[in-house]
């Protein structure tokens, strides 16, 4: 997939620090379930007075689950309603997404690093998606709580989808 912007490089240790990072600030480094919902809407409207969290209509957003934008120096995250109705219903895969917008607004939506990436080869420590996929699952599926669980258990216990649970395991598996 070709995308049109290069991030400043990030691994996914560094990603890992920010969403223990946050949980900690949150007092939640302890808890498996994440309440995502309630960071997006509440904690970083407290934290970020030129933040805003909007519920969008389809036809605004169309195919995208979400978007976070940016205009001057204020950041708005995005979710398509649908998406916000089953994130709210504890719907393991759009909580994922509305994590992931929560990456793109940590990572990326106040960075003057982010620029236009013309062709080439962009490895998957620059590329913003890579990068906000890689907090999505650091967020939710936390390491230091995880290790030794099941896909199954993982997705009962942090509200994630089965394949998200598999996706985060395997580089913990591997000692990454």
């Amino acid at each position: 997939m070709m995308h049109a912007f290069r991030a400043l490089p990030m691994k996914r240790a560094e990603i890992r620090v920010v969403a223990h990072n946050l949980r900690r600030s949150l007092g939640l480094e302890g808890r498996l379930w994440f309440p995502v919902l309630q960071l997006v809407e509440h904690a970083f409207p407290r934290l970020d007075k030129k933040y805003h969290f909007e519920v969008a209509e389809y036809d605004e957003l169309g195919d995208s689950h979400g978007l976070t934008e940016r205009d001057g120096d204020s950041v708005c995250i995005k979710i398509r309603e649908d998406i916000y109705d089953r994130a709210y219903a504890d719907e393991g895969r759009d909580r994922g997404t509305v994590a992931h917008e929560a990456g793109h607004y940590l990572l990326h939506a106040r960075s003057p690093a982010l620029h236009r990436h013309f062709g080439g080869e962009l490895k998957s420590y620059e590329d913003p998606e890579w990068q906000a996929k890689a907090f999505q699952g650091e967020l939710l599926v936390p390491k230091h709580l995880v290790v030794g669980m099941s896909a199954v258990d993982v997705t009962r216990e942090c509200g994630v989808s089965y394949d998200a649970a598999e996706y985060q395991l395997k580089p913990y598996a591997a000692g990454k």
